[in-house]
């Protein structure tokens, strides 16, 4: 997911990182926890239809999963 976000050469995407990724048991959202500042995560929801046509060719899925992008905030 880190390498997509990258190659979407987006101006406002610099130096967002993505932190985890966690797939529901039932495999249909896709939890992605990014370090991102306020901006960033509009340009990542704007961008969802393409990230997960990428994560589509590169992962066999009978169903992709709903991509969500979440802020990343490490447990104590």
């Amino acid at each position: 997911m880190a390498e997509e976000i990258q190659a979407l050469e987006d101006p406002r995407l610099f130096l967002l990182t993505v932190e985890a990724a966690r797939l529901s048991p039932d495999g249909g959202l896709l939890s992605v926890y990014v370090e991102a500042f306020r901006d960033q995560e509009g340009a990542l929801v704007h961008a969802e239809r393409r990230l997960a046509s990428a994560l589509g060719r590169r992962v066999r899925l009978r169903r992709l999963p709903r991509l969500e992008f979440l802020p990343w905030n490490p447990e104590p």
